[in-house]
């Protein structure tokens, strides 16, 4: 929900914090997420061991949506296209962890 609340201060200051702070959240949680669906150390196929790609797409379309909701449902926040570019990476960032963990 921190999505939709208000801005904290400051952050106009720190663009490039907050955009790294995207990617490496978006990563984070990617991650897990495939480390628990798409396929588990030590434990083989998830539930879902052929849609890491597919699930990657929906997140992405997620963060597209909750930037166009910060434009409509809040005043004080704004859709930004770094954002979603950051997002981007860190979703890819965490495929390419998740193909190298898988390998190794």
């Amino acid at each position: 929900m921190f999505s939709f609340g208000l801005c904290p201060p400051g952050t106009s200051s720190l663009s490039l914090a907050d955009k790294l702070g995207h990617g490496a959240m978006y990563l984070a949680t990617f991650l897990c997420f495939l480390l628990a669906a798409v396929w588990r150390p030590g434990r083989g196929d998830g539930p879902f061991p052929t849609s890491g790609l597919f699930f990657a797409i929906g997140v992405v379309i997620t963060g597209i949506v909750i930037e166009v909701l910060q434009e409509l449902a809040t005043t004080d926040r704004q859709a930004e296209p770094g954002d979603v570019r950051a997002e981007v990476i860190g979703v890819f960032a965490a495929l390419a962890v998740h193909a190298w963990m898988r390998r190794a």
